[in-house]
């Protein structure tokens, strides 16, 4: 079934740190577009700081820095930093909500003539890559080594998953809340997440990784599976749940 489916104004506090090292970027400047009609200013500033938390975690090759070090050196104070984000974690996650909006986005402008699958490379490519690209490089490895940050970046798997379901569904001509949809929505996900984790622990090309799951969720082993291995019966009518580690059958 996927197979068929898929072939601003801030505070003085703010801005008083301009001009400083690791200092927001202009808006003209930032690697993260920041449309006004897109983001709220407060949340524009929360994005940049979090870019600017991002390119500290890059240049130091390492999220192990204290609160105290990661405000003084973007320029900002601790109050702000918690005022932005309540966990140091946390401190990625509007770059990863940048990166949601900008892939839906792409599908929502893209010509509908042109095949779901390419308008989902080109997706990918405007969220992750482009000027994008070694941000992404280098900042999941450092991602991925942080239980914390790991944590928050599956969440916004979760999210974009979530947000990307009604956003296809149009191209498909499904319902948005249809469980076709949201198949969809799960594949495109998951291929983003898994494609990001093969560039970590296999140095693949993320995009061509992507690309390559993305088939595999079209035309992979699910799909040719037959409906039944050899050897196999029928499943049993009732499910010891106590030999699975469930709950205890009921007498």
């Amino acid at each position: 079934m996927i197979g068929d489916l898929l072939q601003g104004r801030t505070s003085s506090e703010e801005t008083s740190h301009l001009g400083r090292p690791w200092q927001f970027l202009p808006r003209r400047y930032s690697i993260t577009p920041v449309m006004e009609c897109e983001i709220e200013p407060r949340e524009g500033a929360r994005l940049r700081a979090s870019e600017q938390c991002c390119a500290l975690f890059i240049a130091r090759g390492t999220t192990d820095l204290t609160i105290t070090e990661i405000a003084s050196e973007i320029g900002i104070s601790q109050r702000t930093f918690y005022r932005y984000f309540p966990v140091k974690a946390e401190s990625v996650g509007p770059v990863f909500d940048w990166s949601i909006r900008r892939f839906n986005a792409v599908i929502v402008e893209t010509d509908p003539d042109i095949a779901l699958t390419e308008v989902l490379r080109l997706a990918f490519r405007a969220s992750l890559l482009g000027e994008s690209a070694e941000r992404t490089l280098q900042l999941y490895p450092l991602v991925f080594r942080n239980s914390e940050m790991w944590s928050v970046f599956m969440r916004r798997v979760h999210d974009g998953e979530l947000s990307v379901a009604p956003v296809l569904a149009p191209r498909l001509g499904l319902a948005a809340d249809s469980v076709a949809a949201r198949a969809a929505a799960a594949a495109v996900a998951s291929s983003i997440r898994i494609a990001l984790e093969d560039m970590v622990t296999a140095g693949a090309d993320p995009e061509t990784a992507y690309v390559r799951t993305l088939v595999q969720f079209t035309s992979g082993p699910l799909v040719a599976a037959p409906r039944r291995l050899p050897g196999m019966g029928s499943p049993p009518r009732h499910v010891n749940l106590t030999s699975m580690g469930g709950a205890n059958p009921t007498p």
